[in-house]
């Protein structure tokens, strides 16, 4: 792309010019909806949270592909893994304190210290996409 953007045909110019430009709106969405989501996670609100980032990853793998960045298209499904886990994780804790709520009990300590994991590791998540978008940025 880089080649061609200075060296090829005026089409070839074209294209590149092009890419280059809806790789830059991807990141600025992406950056924008990863900010985003860390603040609803700071809130409380992370069952969003999850579902948005497989967003984010959405962009940053079309990016990826588009310059042909396999190290950070590996880098993305582990993470999308590690997403659809903690979405897993969520909707046990979910369906734990809806059965919890039926029967007129209080959240015992260990759903309460598994949903606090929970948190955390979300917070992991989101932070390992910044770091890694962060190296996307730079290449």
């Amino acid at each position: 792309l880089v080649y061609n953007y200075f060296f090829g045909d005026a089409q070839e110019k074209a294209q590149s010019k092009e890419i280059f430009h809806k790789v830059g709106e991807l990141g600025k969405a992406s950056w924008s909806l990863l900010k985003s989501e860390k603040a609803k996670l700071d809130e409380g609100k992370y069952d969003t949270a999850i579902d948005k980032i497989g967003n984010v990853y959405d962009d940053l793998r079309s990016r990826a592909r588009s310059t042909n960045d396999t190290e950070s298209l590996q880098r993305l499904s582990e993470l999308e893994r590690e997403r659809l886990a903690l979405e897993q994780r969520m909707a046990e804790i979910e369906a734990e304190k809806d059965l919890q709520a039926s029967r007129n009990r209080p959240l015992g300590t260990t759903l309460v210290a598994d949903e606090k994991e929970l948190k955390i590791d979300l917070r992991r998540l989101l932070s390992d996409t910044e770091t890694l978008m962060r190296q996307m940025e730079k290449e």
